[in-house]
């Protein structure tokens, strides 16, 4: 059955119940009917709690959408975590009254309902009233991060998500034909997901699939016989598409979205030749709401123009956009965004770079210094610092100063261990995709005399082929053709790059090479290197290693004989070779 023309938020539980498909679950179709009796189940179990402001995270989104209509049918307030690990409860007990979803109901206290299709079967007539729609009062707040890296809530009123809702619909609500299925990679816990995955097809009367795609071979699995598909994705799937991908996955898909970070020229246009239909990009944040859109063509590369609605001007002091709309707190105030940007005369513009440390991976959002305070906290490590590398993909590196503790853990469990043993600490407070996937541990961070830290310097540690070459000299003593030096092995040495990463190993060449070179610089011999001789690998050496290198010069015999030792004992041990040249 066709569905009926757009209704506004507020007005979304007036609707008359009908028997359009609402909901697509594993294969089987939840009218709009049954999903507005779910809506009036949740309402009667939330009405036996006096709890008015609430945490809801919920996997499916049927289940999900059904819960946030209900709250909001009550009057509540409602907080949409990320997740629903413990942490994160923890970290919002105090915040709110009540949790309600995928959390431990042992914990919450709230007992989960029965499967959908359960319980009532009939809709009493007082469910079907307005939602209030008053600007003033908080109806949803959604975790992002702030720029001081800690988490900020940012508040959402139902006017203003009624506005962007419009408006959005004014753009794409006329862009298929006949009623869509809603296909998701994004989370329904974020803004983008929740507007586009939710809200707009709730609006619209569009049918949504209750389960997010992971993966774009499952595209083949979500069919639709009732009318086109509309694909609501991640940057991150996007550029990702698979080579083979079935035809059956991009059949009756007429439109594409994407937001949460800028879609690169090519990955827009792969996705165009395998999927017959351009990308929609949306440009905005949780705090601004919807701001730009752009749709890259194989003929052109247009500029980011506004939403319906939307303001825009550009800060003449720091270069940054500002914005004024009605998805915004306060329609009349101009908001100051953190990216810069360059703006033409008809409002359209290029975007030219953020000015704070807050990154986009994966089209998520990351604090910078948020992380490095969870660093921080790892008794492995006394300093960090991380940086964004943008390569064929956004990558968060790290460049982290080690403590004694964290020395001894890489010499056990070598570069890759210590590696992961750090990405398992952060594991439970961000996402896998937003964790460093490159890094580096140096004696110290890069300052300048100014005291403030050399970004060129920690940029270079991470371009190709990089890393120190020689160890770190703690003492050095010469007696004449003799030279004793303790060494350090630098721990992002890059001759352990792809050296038995598990348990990186220091070559025997390059303990050659580094004999070679302490013998040029202190004794200056007479003749070239001419071979080894009587050359003994007793032991191996690993990364944060201290050494004794001892050269002695024999000038008569034109030898340079070396030992390294270690408290552990000898480790190798030869003659260098010297041929004079004749006249």
């Amino acid at each position: 059955m066709k569905s009926p023309d757009y209704f506004p938020l507020g007005e979304l539980l007036t609707r008359p119940p009908a028997q359009f498909a609402q909901c697509l679950r594993s294969g089987a179709l939840q009218s709009h009917h049954d999903w507005l009796l779910r809506v009036e189940q949740w309402r009667q179990l939330l009405t036996q709690h006096r709890h008015q402001i609430w945490a809801l995270h919920h996997s499916d989104t049927g289940e999900f959408a059904a819960i946030l209509l209900a709250l909001w049918s009550l009057g509540k307030e409602v907080y949409l975590p990320g997740n629903a690990q413990p942490q994160t409860l923890q970290a919002l007990t105090g915040m709110v009254d009540g949790f309600i979803g995928d959390f431990d109901h042992r914990q919450t206290g709230i007992q989960p309902l029965s499967p959908p299709g359960s319980g009532a079967a009939e809709l009493p007539d007082q469910s079907l009233l307005p939602l209030a729609t008053n600007r003033d009062h908080c109806a949803l707040r959604i975790f992002t991060s702030g720029s001081s890296g800690d988490p900020v809530a940012i508040t959402k009123s139902l006017p203003q998500l009624e506005s962007e809702l419009n408006h959005l619909h004014q753009l794409w609500g006329q862009a298929t034909n006949g009623t869509p299925l809603v296909i998701a990679t994004v989370s329904h816990q974020h803004i983008y997901g929740l507007l586009f995955r939710v809200l707009l097809p709730l609006c619209a009367g569009w049918c949504f699939d209750a389960n997010t795609c992971e993966f774009l071979e499952q595209l083949q699995e979500r069919q639709w016989t009732q009318g086109p598909r509309i694909l609501i994705s991640s940057p991150s799937h996007l550029s990702r598409i698979p080579p083979q991908l079935p035809a059956a996955s991009s059949s009756n898909l007429t439109a594409i979205f994407s937001s949460g970070a800028p879609l690169s020229r090519d990955a827009s246009l792969d996705a165009l030749q395998k999927f017959g239909c351009g990308v929609n990009e949306v440009y905005g944040s949780s705090e601004t709401g919807g701001i730009a859109w752009r749709q890259q063509q194989i003929d052109s590369e247009p500029q980011w123009q506004p939403l319906p609605g939307v303001n825009l001007q550009r800060d003449t002091d720091s270069g940054c956009l500002q914005v004024r709309s009605q998805h915004l707190p306060d329609p009349r105030q101009w908001y100051t965004t953190a990216d810069r940007a360059q703006l033409d005369s008809e409002g359209r513009f290029r975007l030219q770079g953020r000015v704070d440390r807050i990154a986009k991976v994966e089209g998520k959002r990351l604090s910078l210094d948020e992380m490095e305070r969870q660093l921080l906290r790892c008794p492995e490590i006394e300093a960090v610092r991380l940086l964004v590398l943008e390569r064929q993909r956004v990558e968060i590196a790290a460049v982290a100063v080690l403590s004694t503790q964290g020395k001894a853990v890489l010499q056990q469990q070598g570069k890759a261990g210590l590696n992961r043993h750090l990405r398992q600490q952060l594991l439970s407070h961000f996402e896998l995709p937003l964790l460093p996937r490159r890094w580096r541990y140096p004696e110290q961070l890069p300052y300048n005399s100014q005291g403030k830290l050399v970004q060129q310097t920690l940029m270079e540690m991470f371009m190709p082929g990089t890393g120190p070459e020689l160890p770190q000299q703690i003492r050095r003593q010469q007696n004449g053709h003799q030279l004793e030096l303790q060494l350090r092995v630098p721990a992002d040495l890059k001759f352990f790059d792809g050296h038995f990463d598990k348990a990186p190993i220091l070559p025997g060449v390059v303990q050659l090479h580094w004999a070679q070179h302490f013998a040029q610089q202190a004794f200056d011999p007479k003749g070239e290197f001419a071979g080894m001789d009587a050359l003994k690998f007793q032991q191996i050496v690993v990364p944060e290693q201290d050494l004794i290198l001892q050269l002695t010069y024999d000038q008569d015999k034109d030898k340079i004989f070396f030992t390294y030792t270690s408290e552990r004992g000898q480790h190798a041990s030869g003659r260098i070779l010297l041929k004079r040249q004749a006249g």
